[in-house]
């Protein structure tokens, strides 16, 4: 559910795009990837979890690598394969126990300012380390967020039971702001927001984009077809080698 509506809502934002010619058609793939991330990562606070688990997986082998290539020229091929295995086992079982056992489920983690803060690391990379442009990198950040926030509205959307018309125990734990039960992790998530919202590049691009009345123009001009449906379809299929 939270795969494919993070698909759904990521597909048709960077369809839009698409069609304003604003980014290319490369930028866009990653856009939408970027939100189908989104969509998965409020719970990678479950240890249980298919995220969380293929997240530290991935992210053990590339810090395995990582650690081998910096001492690639100091030790021989045995020892930089055991320091591979070592780093590897260290993060997958070390830390991934340790950040499930800090975490609780719909903890601070599944909450909005933690997908602001999510939206606002990815921005910060994109820019920092990968050199894109404030514009797509605001784009990716965003993209994280939306796919984020979607998540949380089907938790909330699926905490109520339309057919008995009455909410279930989980209704407001998934849409919130932080946590009265947990207020020093509110506010350092709240400090952390702030600090990588500092250090992202200036929105100035990305808000000037996003007012330009030619790209809403251009989606309302083009939401229908004006030729009649799929015209010319067929005949382009049929020159298709």
């Amino acid at each position: 559910m939270h795969l494919m509506g993070a698909a759904v809502v990521s597909g048709v934002a960077a369809t839009g795009l698409v069609m304003t010619g604003v980014v290319t058609h490369q930028a866009v793939v990653s856009y939408f990837i970027l939100g189908v991330i989104g969509g998965l990562l409020p719970d990678i606070d479950s240890p249980n979890s298919i995220p969380i688990r293929v997240a530290f997986n991935v992210l053990a082998v590339i810090t395995g690598f990582l650690l081998v290539f910096s001492f690639s020229q100091h030790y021989s091929l045995a020892e930089l394969v055991i320091l591979w295995i070592a780093c590897f086992v260290g993060m997958r079982y070390g830390v991934f126990n340790l950040f499930t056992h800090f975490t609780v489920h719909r903890g601070l983690i599944h909450s909005i300012p933690a997908g602001i803060c999510f939206g606002l690391a990815t921005t910060l990379l994109a820019y920092r380390v990968f050199g894109a442009t404030a514009l797509h990198a605001w784009n990716c950040g965003i993209f994280v967020l939306a796919g984020f926030v979607v998540h949380l509205l089907l938790d909330e959307f699926y905490s109520v039971n339309l057919l008995g018309m009455d909410l279930k125990s989980s209704f407001g734990s998934a849409l919130n702001l932080g946590s009265l039960a947990n207020p020093l992790g509110t506010v350092a998530l709240y400090v952390t927001l702030m600090v990588l919202f500092y250090l992202c590049p200036t929105p100035h691009d990305f808000i000037n984009a996003m007012v330009n009345e030619d790209m809403y123009r251009t989606v309302r001009e083009r939401a229908l077809p004006k030729r009649g449906w799929f015209h010319g379809l067929f005949g382009t299929l049929t020159q298709l080698p």
